[in-house]
């Protein structure tokens, strides 16, 4: 549930407008060490995590097909590693204000 506050939250932001719940997707993966992209979350995140690590995934299209992917993964700590992808393409720091 957290990933889909999170999505919906940035989102409206930066978007202007209300996340309706309905449109978002969900899903909670769980991955090995080696069977995540180092692209995506770098070794360093989760090198003293134990296996399986958790992932927690939440997306939303809007209305001109553009596809936000969230995704939390959790690395032992309070705070999980986010990765943000628009169209399957990794954004860093699309959380800051700076993109907006």
């Amino acid at each position: 549930m957290e990933a889909i506050q999170r999505l919906t939250g940035v989102l409206e932001r930066k978007l202007g407008k209300k996340i309706p719940l309905h449109e978002v997707g969900y899903e909670t993966m769980t991955f090995t060490h080696e069977e995540i992209d180092e692209e995506y979350v770098p070794p360093y995140m989760i090198a003293f995590v134990e296996e399986p690590i958790l992932c927690h995934s939440a997306n939303y299209t809007d209305v001109e097909g553009n596809y936000y992917t969230l995704m939390l993964v959790e690395i032992g700590g309070e705070t999980p590693y986010e990765v943000w992808l628009v169209n399957d393409k990794l954004i860093l720091h699309f959380n800051s204000v700076e993109n907006e």
